[in-house]
């Protein structure tokens, strides 16, 4: 049950128990109170009869007894008026008294024994009738008889009743009133701002941090509101500072994965390097020798280029290899990226023009310094402009830019300044499962057409080494975008970042 039912329910009925019981008190004093009046008006009726028939009496004048009662019945017929004499014998009443004779005709006597009077309320609840029964004296005291007053009590009963009726639409007005008042109070200052709180929480619970509950008042509620919010912002930053811890754990763990992969491509590679690197040289040179030979036959010469070919191409691979897996230490200094970026350009123009393809570059003025390796810089954009000329078609388009640009390591951690370097070719592009793993040893969307696979890998590898970072987006048959994020020359020798 909502609170609000259980508090509109507790007034409700606290409103009835008080406004009820003071109902029925009001009821009781008007009921008393109508009683007194009505009790005082009949007594004194009885007792102006009571001097009446006194004076008449005690004159010799009983006949006038009986013209008392006949103009008594023409004012007020509902009044019984008995008179009795000094042995309780009844000698006159009024019209239509014969049912009221057995309410007084018991008190007369007892009236006349006590020389007292006798007022009783009779009927049920006492709201029938009101007897009056007063005695007769004569000059020296002595008992003359009684006179006896019946009053029905219909109107009385019929003013209860009224006053009743009204006390009860008045106490049920009231009740529903305060009720309806005091519902309304709690569904604005209770319950709304309850369901509001629960609906924040419910988002918090379903990972939304930044909600917040508006406090609207400076009572219970709304403080209650700002320590909610209070709550939520803590608990957003302990959500950044854990989202933040794991993904650093993540890279952390993805550095150990790619350190002990080059561990292992360094063994390799070092291997490869001794076993096949002398006879590789003597083989490639032999066959050097006979393709350089004029009287051989056409066909031999031919099968000696390509023997030149391929011992170049493992020669290449192992270079490589060796490349990834020992780099030598970068000699950073603080440069104008533009400059070894341009030189790759012209570097390429060259081979754009071979194969048909438009290289365009577009370098922005007044780029900022970057604390990087000039070296490292340059083999990162050739290595992005060889594979985008290779994945790109006659008469297609290879587009270079430098421009400004803030980034971030990872979407937790705050932007850094940087220049971006993008490449993009309008090429045959890359499917999506491909493009998760382009970045690895080994993999290579041109293993048909001799890539290795380690180029792509070298210039990872370079970008984390500078503490940026990369984004690719590509889709089949409309090209590919590399993006190189690299810090500006403050941001870069400030922080750290894993590789």
């Amino acid at each position: 049950m909502r609170i609000s039912t259980k508090l509109g329910l507790g007034l409700t009925l606290t409103s009835a128990v008080i406004l009820g019981s003071y109902g029925y008190s009001q009821l009781q004093k008007e009921e008393m109170e109508l009683r007194t009046a009505t009790e005082q008006a009949s007594r004194l009726l009885a007792t102006a009869l009571q001097v009446a028939m006194e004076n008449a009496v005690r004159d010799g004048q009983s006949g006038d007894v009986g013209k008392m009662l006949e103009s008594l019945e023409l004012k007020d017929p509902t009044v019984d008026v008995l008179v009795f004499d000094a042995k309780g014998a009844l000698v006159a009443r009024s019209l239509g008294s014969s049912r009221s004779l057995p309410l007084v005709e018991a008190e007369a006597v007892q009236v006349m024994k006590a020389h007292g009077v006798v007022t009783r309320f009779g009927g049920e609840g006492g709201l029938d009738h009101l007897s009056i029964v007063l005695p007769l004296h004569n000059d020296t005291g002595g008992s003359l008889g009684a006179v006896g007053v019946v009053k029905p009590l219909d109107g009385l009963r019929l003013d209860l009743e009224s006053t009743r009726f009204s006390t009860l639409l008045s106490t049920l007005t009231l009740i529903v009133g305060i009720s309806a008042v005091g519902w309304l109070l709690m569904l604005l200052y209770i319950q709304r701002p309850l369901e509001r709180m629960v609906g924040a929480m419910r988002a918090v619970r379903g990972g939304d941090f930044t909600t917040s509950v508006v406090a609207e008042r400076d009572d219970e509620v709304g403080e209650v509101a700002h320590a909610f919010n209070a709550m939520v912002k803590e608990l957003g930053e302990a959500r950044g500072r854990l989202t933040e811890e794991v993904e650093a754990r993540i890279a952390l763990e993805a550095g150990l994965q790619r350190v002990d992969k080059l561990v292992t491509l360094g063994q390799l590679s070092a291997g490869l390097a001794h076993e096949i690197g002398s006879p590789l040289l003597i083989l490639g040179g032999r066959a050097q020798a006979l393709a350089a030979r004029t009287e051989l036959p056409e066909d031999v010469r031919r099968n000696a280029n390509i023997l030149v070919e391929q011992s170049e191409r493992i020669a290449r691979t192992v270079r490589q290899l060796l490349d990834l897996s020992r780099r030598k230490p970068t000699r950073r200094d603080v440069l104008d990226v533009a400059a070894p970026v341009r030189a790759v350009v012209d570097l390429l123009e060259h081979e754009a023009r071979k194969r048909d393809v438009r290289l365009v570059s577009e370098l922005a003025p007044s780029l900022p310094r970057v604390f990087a390796d000039g070296d490292g810089v340059q083999q990162v954009a050739l290595n992005l402009l060889t594979n985008a000329l290779r994945a790109t078609s006659r008469g297609g388009t290879v587009r270079l830019a430098l421009a400004p640009a803030n980034f971030r390591i990872a979407p937790s951690l705050p932007e850094r300044a940087g220049i971006c370097l993008s490449v993009e070719d309008t090429g045959v592009g890359i499917d999506a499962e491909r493009v998760e793993h382009i970045f690895e040893p080994f993999f290579s969307t041109w293993s048909e057409q001799g890539g290795t696979g380690l180029g792509l890998a070298v210039v990872k590898s370079i970008v984390n080494e500078h503490g940026g970072t990369m984004a690719v987006s590509s889709r089949p048959g409309e090209g590919s975008l590399f993006q190189v994020f690299l810090p500006v020359a403050g941001e870069a020798e400030s922080k750290e970042v894993v590789a």
